[in-house]
């Protein structure tokens, strides 16, 4: 009597129960999101080149006398864009305007006075002992404590009022003998004054020399608790008396500061001094370079585009696409929540760049929602029940996807903590929307599917999408039955080559047969024979290096047309403009011959104005520019001012953003080598530079403008082209590990490509109808960015299947393992036998294959031709034999 034994499986309730209350969370961070980012436009920070700001022009005066160098006003350049990304305005202008100025453009920011205390303050820090002091007045009025009170200002009438803010006493350089000072520092903090005080202190940390220096000049002066002086910028901020000995370099400066005082002088110390000091020039506010009209025109459009991919997603998944439109809802909706938070700690600001890091993001969040639903269709096609394909086919999608974000994530986070100017926005904002993808496929696209799928998904499957894949499963399930072999086994092989899966069938008879009748009716949104794409590697492959080389000369010959942030130019100022729109200015600069100016609405003291930059670097010729423009518009030359400037990408951003995308690169390779192995992350690497260097010599080509825009679409194609590539390389690691089938290594990569085909195909499509919609539509400053997204989109869907696979394939087949393999069973793509290591059938596969050829032979002696799949199963066949045999046949390639 067979016994049974009972099976205590674990309650369903308990799994719904964990989805449904993930689900829930969900809601309420959706909830707690929208409250945060509504409205958009006034919740989210926005950058200079899309709200505008505060333009401050600071003048260098040299503190000895001597000339202002070229060097010096460098140094000053790469010092106040530090202060100023260290107030949180991280998408701030900084760069040099004539010999003796520089210009800095803050976004958002109108009060003048709070820009100037920080980044133009030289920040010469000093202590000196006041017995040092030869001024006695000075020393005097330190020692009754009188070196700081109110300020006054005088009207114009020579009457004197408070003016609200402290006013320190100046001392002149020479009159002391400083004991350390500033270059002395190695930390800063903020703290309290004192116990209970509600003034700030800013507390230093002095090197060992600085250190020795100090705890020298505190043992002198402790027994008669003589004073030292703390001097900033030539003024006095305080001066405490010595009360006992300080050897451990740890000095704390008082002066009645506030919390945001205090915290400007600390971003002044860390920083570190000015080599000059700067006075206050001018000041205005200035419009967005993009202009508002562009910008709406570009927001627009791309919405139109995004509602065109939900229509073809909804068109091409039907039910499913329902949920992939719902996740990148939930993804847009805790992304928007994440920047308003930051906005609202100053943290952020959105610019161009940072746009360009959340349409990479968005196109990652519709990635892995396609690749969550093609896995899901696909572990139904291979046997699966519908809930258990819920189960396994979502979890490996979003493995896939994670592995592919984490690398991507490595990028972003090279680019937000090395690099500098825009490159960093696109950073923080690239890495925050990995975080959004991955808390969106955790806590709702997988419990939403799961719990969909045993009773709404599976009773519906036609209105879901899913039907032409519960057909296809049943047909492969015939074709296993009469292989005897897995379903999922029977549809690897059928796709990898068809002609032998039918005379392995077909030997068995009427069932085998009617299993490949009904294979081939098989129907669907699927590929159902493998495209031999590593076949033709060797075309693919050399059309690459040609159009890499190519595209070198291009850039050799022509060279790239670099703008104004790179090379400097000439700034134009105009005034009293009056009705004049930015478009009429735009033109009108078309027309003078300067089609790429960068052009800004102003207002000075209420009076509407432009600042125009272009990259002419002659001032004579800029000035009959300036001279047609004004005569098109009806200005005279007395309504503009003509001023040369530097390149506000300067060789410190620049350098800064090289090193963190090789650093990124290097970390890139070992995160794949640790997950996976190095060769994936070398080849990954060779596929980036193949669609950069593409993109450049097109850019170099055409002759189109090489500026921010453009640096920020090339990070997002470096984004698209890692997480495409390594999509394809997770999916033929894990079928190496997991199919039972035998063949070469180029056989199962090549099916893998295939198995993620369509999942490329449609995400390429839904990240490029959008940006092709900006590219036709959009205003001309967002066109830049689209024109090299495009060509980028392009060139990193098809990398990873002519480039980064192939090459990583032949490095992969030289390994001992699978160069076996390949001399087993040659060079050709789809040559495989089903695995039954196990049965005691394993030692007919050489005879089989014997047989097998051996008839080929013979009827081809007989017909004449090749011996192809056609002769094979064409030739006679042997009586029929039992399953156990017939299943460790092995087919040949066509």
């Amino acid at each position: 009597m067979a016994l049974e034994r009972n099976v205590k499986k674990k309650p369903a309730r308990t799994a719904d129960r964990r989805n449904v209350w993930l689900l829930i969370l969900t809601t309420l961070l959706i909830v707690v999101s929208a409250v945060l980012f509504t409205p958009p436009n006034e919740k989210i920070n926005q950058g200079l080149d899309i709200q505008g700001g505060l333009s401050v022009v600071l003048t260098a005066k040299s503190t000895d006398g001597q000339p202002v160098t070229p060097e010096d006003m460098e140094k000053s350049r790469a010092i106040i864009e530090s202060r100023v990304n260290a107030l949180g305005a991280s998408e701030a202008t900084v760069q040099e305007q004539g010999a003796d100025q520089i210009l800095v453009q803050i976004p958002g920011l109108a009060d003048t006075e709070e820009a100037l205390a920080t980044i133009g303050r030289t920040g010469s820090l000093e202590f000196a002992r006041l017995d040092s002091f030869t001024d006695e007045e000075v020393k005097s009025a330190i020692e009754s404590g009188q070196y700081a009170g109110e300020g006054t200002v005088t009207d114009e009438f020579g009457n004197a009022f408070p003016s609200g803010r402290t006013q320190n006493l100046e001392v002149k350089p020479g009159t002391y003998t400083p004991i350390v000072t500033g270059a002395d520092i190695t930390n800063v903090s903020i703290g309290r004054a004192s116990e209970g005080s509600i003034d700030y202190a800013v507390n230093i940390t002095l090197n060992s020399q600085g250190a020795k220096a100090f705890a020298e000049a505190s043992r002198d002066l402790v027994a008669d608790h003589g004073q030292i002086v703390i001097i900033l910028d030539g003024e006095v901020q305080s001066a405490p008396a010595v009360q006992s000995e300080i050897p451990n370099g740890e000095v704390s400066i008082t002066g009645g500061y506030t919390l945001d005082e205090a915290k400007n002088l600390q971003t002044i110390l860390e920083s570190g001094s000015l080599p000059v000091s700067f006075e206050y020039a001018q000041s205005q506010v200035v419009g967005p370079t993009l202009g508002q009209d562009a910008l709406v025109s570009g927001v627009v459009v791309a919405l139109i585009g995004l509602a065109l991919v939900m229509l073809y997603l909804l068109f091409f998944y039907k039910g499913l696409g329902l949920i992939t439109a719902a996740a990148m809802a939930v993804f847009a909706v805790l992304y928007l929540g994440i920047l308003a938070a930051l906005s609202a700690f100053h943290l952020f600001s959105l610019s161009l760049a940072g746009i360009a890091g959340i349409v990479l993001t968005i196109g990652m969040a519709a990635d892995s929602s396609i690749l969550t639903v093609e896995r899901f269709r696909e572990e139904i096609r291979m046997g699966r029940s519908v809930k258990a394909a819920s189960i396994t086919g979502v979890k490996h999608a979003i493995f896939t996807s994670i592995d592919a974000d984490l690398v991507t994530m490595v990028s972003a986070l090279c680019l937000f903590f090395l690099a500098a100017a825009s490159v960093k926005g696109f950073g923080m904002t690239l890495a925050l929307g990995i975080i959004c993808d991955i808390a969106m496929m955790l806590i709702f696209k997988a419990p939403l599917i799961r719990l969909l799928a045993p009773k709404v998904i599976a009773k519906n499957p036609g209105f879901w999408g899913i039907k032409d894949s519960i057909e296809a499963s049943r047909g492969y399930a015939e074709l296993a039955a009469a292989e005897g072999v897995p379903t999922s086994e029977a549809e690897t092989a059928a796709q990898m080559n068809a002609a032998e899966t039918r005379v392995i069938a077909e030997d068995e008879g009427a069932e085998g047969s009617r299993a490949v009748a009904a294979v081939r009716k098989i129907r669907g949104r699927f590929i159902k024979h493998d495209i031999n794409f590593l076949g033709y590697r060797k075309v693919f492959l050399t059309v690459a290096a040609v159009a890499m080389v190519a595209c070198l000369a291009v850039v050799g010959l022509r060279g790239l047309n670099f703008g104004i942030e790179f090379v400097g130019g000439t700034s134009v100022a105009f005034h009293g403009t009056g009705d004049i729109t930015t478009e009429q200015m735009r033109d009108a600069f078309n027309e003078a011959g300067e089609p790429d100016a960068v052009i800004q609405t102003t207002e000075t003291n209420g009076e509407p104005g432009f600042l125009v930059r272009t990259t002419t670097t002659s001032a004579e010729d800029a000035t009959a520019h300036a001279n047609e423009v004004a005569a098109a518009l009806g200005m005279t030359s007395s309504d503009f001012e003509v001023t040369t400037i530097g390149p506000d990408w300067g060789a410190s951003v620049i350098q800064s953003s090289l090193i963190a995308f090789l650093v990124s690169i290097l970390l890139i390779i070992i995160y794949i080598a640790i997950r996976f192995e190095y060769k994936m992350g070398v080849m990954a690497i060779v596929a980036l530079f193949h669609d950069l260097i593409l993109v450049v010599g097109i850019y170099a080509l055409v002759g189109r403008e090489v500026n921010p825009n453009t640096i920020a679409a090339l990070l997002t194609i470096l984004g698209y082209s890692l997480y495409d590539t390594v999509v394809v390389f997770h999916r033929i690691n894990d079928n190496m590990k997991g199919e039972d089938i035998r063949c070469t290594f180029m056989t199962m990569a090549n099916h893998s490509m295939n198995q993620v085909f369509i999942r490329t195909i449609n995400t390429t499509l839904t990240s490029f109808i959008p940006v092709f919609a900006m590219l036709l539509f959009g205003g001309e400053t967002l066109k830049d960015f689209a024109f090299a997204m495009a060509i980028g989109l392009i060139a990193g869907s098809y990398s990873s299947i002519a480039i980064a696979c192939p090459l990583y394939c032949m490095w992969k087949t030289r390994e001992p393992k699978f160069a076996k393999l390949q001399k087993k069973y040659g060079k050709e793509i789809g040559l495989f036998e089903f695995d039954h290591s196990a049965s005691t059938g394993i030692a007919q596969v050489p005879l089989a294959r014997l047989e097998a050829n051996a008839r080929a032979e013979a009827f081809v002696a007989e017909q004449g031709g090749d011996v192809t799949a056609e002769a094979v199963a064409a030739a006679p066949k042997p009586k029929p034999v039992s399953n156990k045999k017939k299943k460790h046949r092995h087919g040949r390639a066509q």
